[in-house]
């Protein structure tokens, strides 16, 4: 039963060699992957037989990788009330997510409509559209432009006008006059 598992092993390391390598010659370029595992746990062993300290280490390994998990640091550095200080401190902003979150869940079938499904389908149209609208923008600025400049150029005669007219009933009224005399 054993040989039949270091077998399965070996096929499965096998096609994983498969998968890396591919069709190139792994054994002209690279070592055997179990090889170079074997060497390293060999030298390992090596530099840790006659030194009590890391083969203790090697035992409190577990509790070490516990100590680096911030789940524990929390359970290590804040009691209970301190933790529920931090939640009661954070109390406000709680709600409002949780106000959030029931909005979310009360839209979940208009969001999950085929009409907003539809919208990457409708992207390009939009597009379009925008680039009409910009178009019709600068048209509409010119149109602007070209008003502006015909009321000014309007002003202009009208104030033309208003003193040619002054001027005319002044000449008129010192034609009459220079006539009568």
């Amino acid at each position: 039963m054993a040989d039949d598992h270091l077998d399965a092993l070996e096929r499965r390391l096998e096609n994983l060699e498969k998968t890396v390598f591919g069709g190139a010659d792994k054994d002209a370029y690279y070592p055997k992957c179990v090889d170079t595992l074997t060497n390293i746990q060999n030298k390992l062993n090596t530099a840790v037989t006659g030194r009590k300290k890391i083969g203790r280490l090697y035992e409190r390994l577990p509790e070490l990788q516990s100590y680096l998990d911030p789940r524990s640091a929390d359970e290590l550095t804040l009691s209970q009330g301190a933790k529920a200080e931090l939640i009661l401190a954070e109390e406000e902003f709680l709600c409002k997510q949780a106000a959030r979150f029931d909005t979310m869940q009360k839209l979940k079938d208009t969001i999950d409509s085929e009409h907003i499904r539809a919208v990457p389908s409708l992207a390009p149209k939009l597009q379009d559209l925008s680039q009409i609208q910009i178009k019709q923008q600068d048209q509409t600025a010119e149109l602007t432009e070209d008003t502006r400049h015909l009321l000014a150029s309007y002003n202009s005669i009208i104030s033309l006008n208003e003193q040619l007219t002054k001027v005319l009933g002044s000449s008129c009224t010192l034609f009459y006059v220079y006539s009568s005399n």
